[in-house]
């Protein structure tokens, strides 16, 4: 069974009009890679190439691109004119998750979700930093964000739907040590310039952790704990990332600190009853409550 989007169909349209994907990411104000990964993610359900890969020119559909495309604009005219039929509308809500949440959590149950709430669609928009998200949400670009935080980074609006246990994690021969030896491992982070890495060396400091040697800046949760794994060097994680990706289990809590937030904001404009179906579906689909203290 297929799990297309609106997102995914909106985005492959986009670029089909504007005819390179560039020009698509302007038209929906998001990074030209995010759309190449909506489109990576589009063309590995479908099994096909929507696009012939040329370097340096325009888009060109291959014929199985083409034949998406029209049913694609067939799909969204129905749409449209359900909508304007008078039946019930559709309420599209514009919806944050990590890549990591959404795919191993709540896209499983997604089919379910919409038999039981065919009046709500969830579109679920690129996966972004914690930067951009926040300002998302400061300026009413998103309705429904889910967001992994320290306990003093709370933010306004959101609630609080569980937690996750967080520390320093390294391989199985790197010991327990103290705040000053830690403090001279090299260490993992995300890219130099990103809210996370900020918040991660905040909550080092508060232990009176200050790495004095830094192994790389690396933007992806993947690679920052394979690295990990082949003993480049500690990282601070959340244990469900670790878990994700070390599936041999080779990493270990070395260093535990305070567990962080899952919390989830839903925007004022919402009503009620939409608002309470969401949070619902959000709290019961991540099973955050699972995680809660994990060593």
């Amino acid at each position: 069974m297929y799990a297309f989007t609106f997102r995914q169909i909106q985005v492959f349209l986009e670029i089909c009009n504007v005819g390179n994907f560039s020009g698509a990411a302007s038209r929906l104000d998001v990074s030209q890679p995010a759309i190449s990964n909506v489109i990576r993610s589009l063309e590995s359900q479908l099994g096909v190439e929507l696009f012939e890969r040329r370097r340096g020119a325009s888009c060109v559909l291959t014929q199985e691109g083409m034949a998406f495309r029209d049913c694609s604009q067939q799909f969204v005219s129905h749409c449209d004119s359900i909508s304007r039929s008078g039946s019930k509308r559709i309420q599209a809500l514009r919806v944050f998750v990590g890549a990591h949440l959404l795919e191993d959590f709540l896209r499983p149950v997604l089919p379910e979700f919409y038999e039981d709430h065919p009046q709500l669609q969830m579109n679920f928009l690129p996966d972004k930093n914690r930067d951009r998200i926040l300002q998302d949400i400061a300026e009413d670009k998103v309705d429904v964000a889910v967001i992994t935080v320290p306990p003093d980074e709370r933010a306004q609006g959101s609630t609080l739907i569980g937690t996750v246990a967080a520390g320093i994690y390294g391989t199985r021969g790197v010991r327990e040590a103290s705040a000053q030896e830690l403090s001279s491992l090299p260490f993992i982070l995300p890219a130099a310039d990103d809210a996370l890495t900020a918040s991660i060396l905040r909550q080092l400091a508060l232990h009176e952790i200050h790495p004095a040697r830094i192994a790389g800046h690396f933007p992806y949760q993947d690679l920052r704990v394979r690295l990990a794994c082949h003993g480049k060097g500690v990282l601070f994680e959340v244990q469900s990332v670790i878990d994700k990706h070390d599936t041999r289990g080779v990493l270990r809590m070395v260093f535990p600190a305070a567990p962080w937030e899952r919390r989830l904001y839903i925007s004022p404009r919402i009503d009620r009853a939409t608002a309470a179906v969401v949070s619902n579906f959000v709290t019961e689909s991540l099973g955050t409550y699972a995680w809660a203290g994990r060593q």
